[in-house]
């Protein structure tokens, strides 16, 4: 025998974990669990009473929704939500109308979030993109000095220019194996869901690897809180990519580079500082993959781009400053997961 009890309906809509919502007739915010609070970023008190109208980050399947939904007609595809902080979530949403004695007396919908498998499958597509424009950059380079060596292979300077061919080889199989690795990461991880990562163990791991891949670079690890934070399987990959990107374009004879954690609330911050070169504000943007300026000016750094959409795919921030003596500083913040270290 059904259990009519509006109390245990009311009680299932709120302690589910798929965000749903509930609107009159109007389109106004009517109820809203712990879910979707929890993904719009908004308070109870804020966002009922408040036109659903909101929440929409895309107008036109927005209104299309209406439509269907005055029609009489339950509607489902895919739908993009705004948060409270204007940040998007892509996703597959479902709505439809709640029908009591024959009367349409307002709206149920939910959303399943698949923001993380987006970003990973653009992240994916854009790493294919890098790797065919180096690569064809780099043989154009390879191209230019075999032309120059060809009638002169015993001279000195060929000797010199051959050796420089051998190098831009070297750096090509390298930006090959790591777009390639970094690709199929991504296609293992972008079904996979966010929880809690022990930091310290990760986070020591990258830098244990990072010495052994550079000997002659000098590492300093301070102390890291046993904390978990929000992320998955990539998140070592991530590190590894900033700690990699520290090294290989320092300038100094010896590149040093120095980790530190700090506790900032619900956050923590991981930052890697270097000696090298530092990066011109300008810049930061674009050597994260987040812009490009045209053929020519285009940022090519395939780690820290691959670093910057898996930190993004946990809701942290990933960004340079200015260190105090020389070079820079990668900063890379993180959620504290709610649930105590267990790994």
């Amino acid at each position: 025998m059904v259990d009519h009890n509006p109390g245990l309906y009311h009680e299932v809509f709120h302690s589910t974990d798929v965000p749903m919502l509930i609107t009159d007739t109007n389109f106004t915010f009517r109820d809203i669990n712990a879910a979707g609070l929890d993904l719009l970023g908004y308070e109870y008190d804020e966002i009922v009473g408040e036109s659903v109208g909101i929440i929409a980050g895309d107008t036109e399947t927005y209104h299309q929704i209406v439509e269907e939904l005055v029609a009489g007609e339950t509607w489902s595809g895919e739908f993009v939500v705004c948060k409270r902080d204007d940040r998007v979530i892509y996703g597959n949403g479902f709505a439809t109308p709640i029908v009591v004695d024959d009367e349409v007396r307002g709206f149920l919908a939910l959303f399943l979030d698949n923001t993380k498998q987006q970003q990973y499958e653009s992240t994916s597509e854009v790493l294919n993109r890098l790797l065919r424009h180096d690569l064809r950059n780099e043989l154009n380079v390879i191209y230019g000095y075999t032309q120059q060596i060809e009638d002169r292979v015993e001279d000195e300077q060929a000797l010199k220019e051959l050796r420089l061919v051998q190098d831009r080889v070297l750096d090509i199989v390298h930006k090959s194996e790591r777009a390639r690795n970094l690709r199929d990461l991504l296609e293992r991880s972008h079904g996979s869901s966010n929880r809690p990562i022990r930091l310290d163990v990760v986070l020591q791991n990258a830098v244990v690897d990072a010495m052994i891949e550079f000997p002659d670079a000098e590492f300093e690890f301070g102390e890291v809180p046993t904390l978990s934070v929000v992320g998955d399987d990539l998140l070592g990959e991530a590190l590894e990519c900033i700690l990699e990107n520290a090294v290989e374009h320092n300038d100094k004879e010896t590149a040093t580079v120095e980790v530190g954690v700090e506790r900032e609330g619900d956050d923590v911050v991981v930052r890697v500082a270097d000696n090298g070169p530092g990066v011109p504000e300008d810049q930061r943007d674009l050597i994260f993959g987040r812009e490009e300026y045209d053929q020519l000016h285009h940022g090519t750094g395939i780690s820290l781009f691959f670093a910057d959409s898996v930190i993004s795919s946990y809701n942290g921030d990933l960004w340079v400053e200015d260190n105090d003596d020389e070079g820079a500083v990668f900063c890379l913040r993180l959620e504290v997961a709610d649930e105590d270290p267990t790994e």
